[in-house]
């Protein structure tokens, strides 16, 4: 989707803020959209756009509408590992994702620059790290949880759906 949404006469047709999150001079912005290059018969693509920024990095990330579901699924798996086993950073395990994020796995989209997700840290300094696959920059949000950005994901589809 990153790559279609740069192309020359690609332009938005819908957008929708669906969330925000900003803390200690770090920013996310969740934005649905729909996409269209009206010189392709018009072809439209559905997905997310995921603005993350920080002191000093910034990251403009793109899931379409499968990656998205990827994503969603994989925060709840991580939910349900926190549920099973235990919030990390309490057995010296500092932070739980999720098999989608691991990089060596041979997984069809570890090419693609998409969101990856950690949560990590003791519960009281608990964080959800948001970052751009295969870039190095990182956004830790505090007091976050893998289940709310999963309903927002599923907020996001929802939206979708109906453009």
């Amino acid at each position: 989707m990153e790559a279609f949404a740069a192309q020359q006469g690609v332009r938005t047709t819908w957008s929708n803020e669906v969330a925000r999150w900003e803390q200690d001079h770090t920013r996310v912005v969740f934005t649905a959209v729909v996409l269209e290059d009206s010189t392709q018969s018009p072809l439209k693509i559905r997905g997310l756009k995921v603005d993350l920024s920080g002191v000093s990095v910034e990251d403009l990330v793109y899931l379409d509408e499968k990656a998205i579901e990827r994503t969603r699924s994989a925060l709840e798996e991580i939910s349900d590992a926190v549920a099973h086993i235990g919030i990390p950073g309490a057995d010296g395990c500092s932070c739980m994702g999720a098999k989608e994020f691991w990089p060596l796995y041979n997984w069809p989209w570890n090419k693609y620059h998409e969101l990856n997700v950690d949560f990590c840290g003791p519960s009281k300094n608990r964080a959800l790290v948001l970052h751009g696959r295969g870039r190095a920059g990182s956004f830790r949000f505090f007091g976050k949880s893998p289940t709310v950005l999963a309903e927002i994901l599923a907020t996001a589809m929802q939206e979708l759906k109906q453009h």
